[in-house]
């Protein structure tokens, strides 16, 4: 049985349709990409399974439960957890205290939020900072700590918001490193959401394409980028006609 299956999920906001009748599954030993051009409806579609968006239509199953009516916090302590593009850590705060906003989803001792916060932070490589401001920290480790936060959580499923975004090649390897960590060694689901393709590529098993909304390609990341209508979701109709007028000359 799937771990994450979104049944024709359509959200409109007024006249405005961001998520048409996408449908596709998560299983638990799966890392699966989410990818497609600016205004695509990725990011719309990750708040409509984290609970932060009410569907319009369709239903989202986790876990063999229907979470679609669910708030997002309800959805969090099931064991769905999410990154944002941008994170919204209290500048009021340590690090430590940031993370263990994700440990208090899942116990109401202070004490035990610190524990599980320090052991998060222990395994992601971020341990030293736990005395610091998120402000004194770069977006690299910043980065570390928006996912220490929801790994705090004790996610069986975490989604990924573009955690590639502003970060330079060698911190995107340690970054793929890390993921591939979470995955194996902590046994979490991933569902990431990139515009950093190389991050995708290497981490997915699967690809799922969304063009204006819809879905319009799903499979391995090796098939996927060599669809036509994937390379004209990305580079346009003009670049397909003339990588086939240049095929049968």
């Amino acid at each position: 049985m799937a771990l994450l299956r979104i049944n024709n999920v359509s959200k409109h906001f007024g006249g405005l349709v961001a998520n048409r009748d996408v449908s596709f599954d998560v299983d638990q030993d799966e890392v699966v990409g989410l990818i497609g051009p600016n205004g695509a409806g990725k990011t719309t579609l990750f708040n409509c399974i984290a609970g932060f968006y009410p569907v319009t239509s369709g239903t989202v199953v986790f876990d063999g439960q229907d979470i679609t009516p669910l708030r997002d916090f309800q959805v969090a302590r099931m064991g769905l957890a999410r990154t944002f593009q941008i994170f919204q850590a209290s500048g009021d705060l340590k690090v430590v205290e940031n993370v263990m906003v994700g440990s208090f989803m899942r116990t109401g001792s202070r004490g035990s939020a610190r524990r599980a916060a320090l052991e998060v932070m222990e395994f992601l490589g971020i341990a030293e900072t736990a005395g610091e401001m998120m402000t004194e920290l770069p977006v690299a480790a910043q980065k570390r700590v928006a996912l220490a936060t929801a790994l705090a959580s004790d996610p069986k499923l975490l989604l990924l918001d573009e955690v590639g975004a502003g970060l330079n090649p060698s911190e995107i390897d340690g970054l793929i490193a890390l993921l591939q960590r979470i995955h194996t060694e902590r046994g979490v689901a991933l569902l990431l959401t990139e515009h950093v393709l190389e991050m995708v590529m290497k981490l997915s098993h699967r690809v799922i394409v969304l063009e204006s909304g819809q879905k319009i390609a799903e499979g391995e990341p090796a098939q996927v980028v060599k669809d036509p209508e994937v390379v004209r979701a990305y580079l346009g109709d003009h670049y397909v006609k003339r990588q086939k007028e240049g095929g049968d000359a």
